[in-house]
């Protein structure tokens, strides 16, 4: 049951994540939007921990997900 409640966190961090990211697409001034971004950041850590927490693999680096720019 301890899986449960870590992968149930691990997706409440994303989710507050994605707000933040919202959020500071909308910011109006550059220092909000730095820390919006770093919050973003830090609930983003949080998810990953609950994940290793749960003995999940971590994610692929986000560049390994890019496709490639088309000639």
């Amino acid at each position: 049951m301890l899986g449960v409640q870590h992968a149930l966190k691990a997706e409440a961090y994303r989710r507050k994540a994605a707000m933040c990211d919202s959020y500071a697409v909308c910011a109006q001034s550059g220092d909000d939007r730095g820390q919006l971004l770093r919050m973003r950041d830090i609930w983003l850590s949080r998810a990953a921990n609950e994940d290793r927490l749960d003995g999940m693999p971590p994610p692929p680096p986000a560049k390994a997900l890019a496709l490639p720019a088309r000639a």
